[in-house]
């Protein structure tokens, strides 16, 4: 029964997808507004956004360096100046919905033949689409779009890496290019892990040079137009964004009565340039001590989101940490602890992890919400379940009974979980 059964996603992966993320859609639409029945906080900057670009001039507006304006554009295109509100944030929803479940499905294509399993591969697509991307799709935020687009600028990187070409060189500038202009995390990903993939090269003999001028060639031409405008309005900072002040500061309230009340959305804040936040002003104001118990309290935050029950995070741990284990004893059994090796795509993936861990956990005395560092929820089960695929493998497929019990086990506990403590 069991092998007919994987005979037939083997076959019909494809549809499987196509109908799982349908069917995500089809609830999502059914429970979104039930769940966020009216906009509040960011939502209504996104409101804004959506509308002041319908009625600027030649249709332009690149946002206020807090939110980066690719999705902005997208949300003008259903934004109706004749509508309600209430009206519009529902329709920009739906749309926002359309797309997350668009993007999900070519995600989960691109990722498809990574996989030799492909019912490892289905149970991945699943916790993608009810975890980190139903997290938030039920508002009127960018992040859904952003973990997918995020995730995705990983596997481009290690398809340059492994196939080295004009091609692919153009691809990533493209993707990086796409993920910076949703949030601006993605600049700083995008270069840190170029720079880094350089380097890892020349450290295994192989010269990427060349392929990642063209990305970044790629890159630099297409944000070149918000890249000017930076520079023009906010004191030749090509690279500015508010948060680049934020997160040196010590509280909300200190933003509040420091950089936004002097105008850092409009251009370069008029305030005494000792006055801003940054990172030598923190440093020098601020001993070992402040900075340790700054982290702490981060990272305690952190913690309550991936260990408490009756949050969405313990959904990633517990599914994470469980396939881990079953990894393990494959390994263990077949003798196979040679496949666990890291691999590029592996090393990329906790590098991005650490860093938006860290921001995050730095970030936490400014604000603190799950949104922050969401972001390693896709990549994190990525690895982990390319890692249970290539133990599988190894084994010359001789596991699927233990597979499918074990992985349906670890959906059912967290669809249980999600209607005892999280479903409204």
């Amino acid at each position: 029964m069991l092998t007919k059964t994987q005979n037939f996603i083997e076959k019909n992966i494809k549809l499987l997808l196509f109908t799982e993320v349908l069917f995500f859609a089809i609830f999502t639409y059914l429970v979104m507004n039930e769940i966020s029945p009216v906009n509040k906080y960011d939502e209504n900057a996104y409101l804004a956004h959506a509308e002041t670009i319908l009625i600027s001039e030649n249709y332009w507006y690149l946002g206020d360096r807090n939110r980066m304006p690719l999705f902005n554009y997208f949300l003008s295109i259903f934004y109706n100046l004749e509508s309600s509100e209430i009206e519009n944030y529902y329709n920009l929803k739906y749309a926002n919905l359309g797309l997350t479940s668009f993007l999900a499905f070519l995600f989960f294509i691109k990722l498809e033949s990574k996989f030799k399993n492909k019912f490892i591969f289905l149970n991945l697509s699943f916790l993608i689409l009810i975890i980190p991307t139903f997290a938030l799709i039920h508002q009127l935020l960018v992040e859904s779009i952003f973990f997918i687009s995020f995730s995705l600028l990983l596997v481009y990187f290690e398809q340059l890496n492994d196939n080295p070409n004009n091609k692919n060189s153009i691809k990533l500038g493209i993707v990086g290019a796409v993920v910076y202009f949703l949030k601006f995390t993605g600049l700083t990903v995008f270069l840190a892990i170029s720079l880094f993939s350089i380097i890892f090269g020349f450290l295994n003999k192989r010269n990427y040079f060349k392929n990642y001028m063209i990305a970044f060639a790629t890159f630099f031409t297409l944000t070149s137009p918000y890249l000017i405008e930076n520079y023009t309005n906010f004191n030749k900072h090509i690279f500015y964004n508010v948060n680049s002040f934020y997160i040196w500061a010590d509280s909300w309230d200190e933003i509040v009565e420091g950089v936004r009340a002097n105008n850092d959305r409009i251009g370069w804040p008029t305030m005494d340039e000792s006055e801003l936040p940054s990172m030598s002003k923190y440093i020098s104001e601020h001993n070992v001590s402040d900075i340790y118990e700054r982290f702490l309290y981060g990272f305690k935050s952190i913690g309550v989101d991936y260990f408490n029950l009756s949050k969405l995070g313990s959904h990633i741990s517990f599914a994470s940490i469980a396939t881990i284990l079953l990894i393990l004893y494959f390994a263990r059994k077949e003798k196979a602890f040679s496949h666990l090796k890291p691999n590029y795509l592996d090393i990329i993936t906790i590098l991005s992890v650490g860093f938006i861990l860290v921001s995050t956990a730095f970030y936490s005395y400014i604000s603190t919400g799950f949104r922050y560092h969401l972001p390693i929820a896709i990549p994190l089960f990525l690895i982990i379940f390319l890692k249970l695929d290539k133990i599988n493998k190894s084994s010359n497929f001789n596991n699927f009974n233990i597979i499918f019990v074990y992985l349906n086990s670890i959906n059912l506990l967290i669809l249980v979980n999600s209607y005892i403590n999280l479903l409204p």
